[in-house]
């Protein structure tokens, strides 16, 4: 009896936190732990078919508590649980998924999901990367090149994609089924000033729109698309169509930075991120996390949440994503060997806020210009 009153006690001082802040009270483990026992299990939607190797360390850490993974696109995500929310039928816990200029405004700004930063971390996470929603890592999409094939990267600017000899052999994958593709068109329209700089300083002459462009962002959307850029359905297909190919003229693409994590696993694929491109070599989106409404589970999503940022080392729950081309946003956990800091890379970051209000308009412009 004595026993059951003292669990209950820990259910309710560990799920007292103030979610309008995301910043809980002191961190205690074992506490959390047993109450978290008490619950169970933990549903988490995730974008990353890795949550199951998450999932499984933290059972493993944490006996007596289920995490049921559940692995789906961003977008799927977020329509998921908008139908839960709607319906009462309060099934998620935890949401782990890219695009968060989408999750904050369907989801964060209607009170349907909450930030968590576990206490205990807050030194450790730079602000920019504790609101509105906790930020679990940076990911970086770049291009890639054969480098079987090729003995060294073989361009140096974004506006060499739009030249002649690149005809047919850029690969793009798809912004309308990755979000995150949107963030990354988007943030070079965003920046289309520096564009139009690069423009000058690669055909040396100013850059002249054609009909009905608006600026030089825009504008390398339209080259790059009449260029017959190929489209590819996901990074994956990204990666294998440059790093399989056996043309003596091979392309490049566009992929997740962190595809160099397949090569592990598939010594065929032959390729390389290119790291010194203008005006930047790639862009920047933020992972995030967040606790869903009425969840069923508070304490274990706590816990897990908790789980998955890691360690100084970058690992426990952050193992699976301490590879390269993926990047903590804890201060004290160094990159992965053979990686520069995020620092060190010229990269752009996603501006949600931007993303928000012009990712459509630069999706209809993608859409309205594909051969």
């Amino acid at each position: 009896m004595r026993t059951t009153i003292w669990v209950l006690c820990l259910v309710f001082l560990a799920t007292c936190f103030s979610f309008s802040t995301g910043v809980a009270e002191p961190f205690n483990e074992q506490a959390l732990y047993q109450a978290a026992k008490a619950e169970g299990e933990v549903n988490i939607y995730s974008y990353s078919s890795r949550v199951f190797k998450f999932g499984k360390t933290f059972e493993e850490k944490y006996p007596g508590i289920k995490v049921n993974g559940f692995d789906m696109d961003s977008p799927e995500i977020v329509t998921k649980v908008l139908a839960e929310q709607a319906a009462k039928n309060y099934v998620a816990d935890v949401i782990f998924l890219k695009d968060p200029a989408t999750v904050i405004n369907e989801l964060y700004n209607k009170k349907l999901v909450f930030n968590y930063v576990p206490s205990d971390l807050a030194d450790l996470i730079p602000t920019q990367y504790q609101e509105p929603l906790l930020v679990h890592h940076a990911s970086v999409d770049a291009l890639i090149y054969n480098n079987a094939k090729m003995s060294a990267p073989p361009i140096t600017s974004l506006w060499d994609l739009t030249k002649p000899e690149w005809k047919g052999r850029v690969i793009f994958p798809d912004p309308q089924k990755l979000s995150e593709f949107v963030e990354v068109l988007a943030t070079i329209v965003q920046h289309a000033d520096e564009m139009a700089v690069e423009y000058e300083k690669v055909f040396g002459q100013e850059i002249k729109l054609s009909s009905g462009v608006e600026n030089a962002g825009y504008e390398w959307i339209l080259r790059l698309l009449n260029n017959d850029a190929i489209i590819q359905g996901s990074t994956n297909d990204v990666a294998k169509a440059v790093g399989l190919s056996s043309q003596d003229n091979p392309p490049v693409g566009f992929t997740a930075y962190s595809r160099l994590r397949d090569k592990k696993k598939d010594p065929n694929l032959k390729f390389d991120v290119m790291v010194d491109i203008a005006p930047v070599m790639g862009i920047s989106t933020d992972v995030v996390v967040g606790l869903v409404n009425e969840t069923k589970h508070p304490n274990a999503a706590k816990l897990l949440i908790h789980w998955m940022m890691g360690d100084a080392k970058g690992g426990q729950g952050y193992k699976p994503y301490y590879v390269l081309g993926n990047f903590s946003v804890r201060k004290d956990v160094a990159p992965p060997k053979g990686s520069k800091s995020l620092s060190d890379l010229k990269l752009w970051k996603a501006d949600p806020n931007y993303v928000w209000y012009n990712g459509q308009k630069v999706l209809d412009f993608w859409l309205a210009h594909l051969q």
